[in-house]
């Protein structure tokens, strides 16, 4: 979410200008190192001849250096013949040309030896460029990625009927994950699917009742063998679930064979006065076995959730006033809502 938000966008630019300044301080590189390697190159040209220059004269090279300038200037061959020509000589054609050995004292593989640090500094600098660009793209879509969201028990969404929390939350406060089962051997998060509106209680103790003539008449009765002790939150308030009697969840058939069930969490003040809202969680379930033991095995969410409210329109105890989005539909790598679409049935009690 927000890939396009203006803090997105602002990240974006800052990431092309520390790519331009990037490019810059490249170009900048490569200019003074090939400064220097034309130094350190001239540099030890001259350093060498000097010191030649003393070990094969002594003390007298001051007084010859016009006649061992012209005398090398001779001997140096085509290289200084174009130098004079053109006023330059190509970096191949010296090397080239101070290839040619005079004897055991000559002073060109001095020459070659200390090009081949430079050649070698300018080879690292070309592979250098080579790669900028490699990089720069690796950098960019590195501040694109985005980090998938992970759902917290306290997540809740507004709507019109108050702050509906998405998640059935645990006695221990995490978000419920159906006792452990792996679903595609991800971690199967049991969210919130139904919404109940009740506009005619005055207070909690009357909503309970309301809620439960409306659970049996719609054959949906406190059935037992089912886990408990679950919360839902509302408004930022976490409310104990319904039916409270131990080990029991609303259910359409009994618990050994596949079923519809589900627990209710409330009744939390409206924004209007005298009138509740309740959330709920409900899922198609199996008897089986898992990891060897016995077990209700999930089937489906969104089977539930339909069920619950077709039968409670035809019940006459409720009327269906169309759904509302949670975003609690999750499928990563880790985590899934199984085949929860996101949205939750709203029913308003009559």
């Amino acid at each position: 979410m927000g890939r396009h938000s203006a803090t997105c966008v602002a990240a974006q630019q800052r990431a092309s200008r520390h790519g331009s300044q990037a490019s810059i301080g490249r170009v900048g590189l490569l200019a003074v190192t090939l400064g220097v390697g034309a130094a350190v190159a001239g540099g030890t040209a001259v350093a060498h001849a000097d010191d030649s220059v003393g070990n094969d004269r002594g003390t007298a090279a001051t007084r010859s250096v016009a006649s061992t300038t012209s005398a090398t200037a001779v001997d140096a061959g085509p290289s200084v013949r174009a130098f004079r020509r053109t006023g330059k000589a190509s970096v191949d054609t010296a090397v080239a040309d101070t290839s040619v050995a005079d004897g055991p004292t000559s002073r060109p593989r001095s020459v070659r030896k200390n090009a081949r640090p430079v050649l070698a500094l300018l080879e690292v600098v070309r592979q250098e460029f080579e790669t900028a660009a490699d990089r720069r793209a690796e950098r960019a879509a590195a501040t694109t990625d985005v980090e998938p969201v992970t759902p917290a028990p306290t997540d809740q969404v507004s709507t019109q009927y108050g702050s509906i929390g998405k998640w059935m939350v645990e006695p221990s406060g995490q978000i419920s994950d159906y006792g452990g089962q792996r679903e595609d051997g991800k971690s199967l998060l049991e969210p919130v699917n139904i919404v109940i509106v009740d506009t005619k209680s005055t207070n909690a103790f009357q909503a309970r009742l309301r809620l439960n003539r409306a659970m049996r008449a719609s054959g949906f009765p406190p059935q037992p063998i089912h886990t408990g002790g679950f919360r839902g939150i509302i408004n930022g308030k976490a409310y104990r679930q319904q039916p409270s009697g131990l080990l029991q969840g609303y259910s359409d058939n009994v618990f050994f064979e596949t079923n519809n069930h589900g627990r209710i969490f409330g009744p939390a003040p409206v924004a209007t006065p005298g009138g509740y809202v309740w959330s709920g969680t409900f899922s198609e379930e199996e008897w089986g076995t898992y990891q060897g033991r016995p077990a209700h095995l999930y089937v489906s969410s969104n089977v539930a959730r339909d069920a619950l409210a077709a039968k409670m329109v035809a019940s006459g105890r409720a009327t269906c006033a169309g759904q509302i989005a949670l975003d609690n539909a999750y499928n990563t790598d880790t985590v899934t809502t199984g085949d929860h679409d996101g949205h939750a049935a709203v029913l308003i009690l009559t």
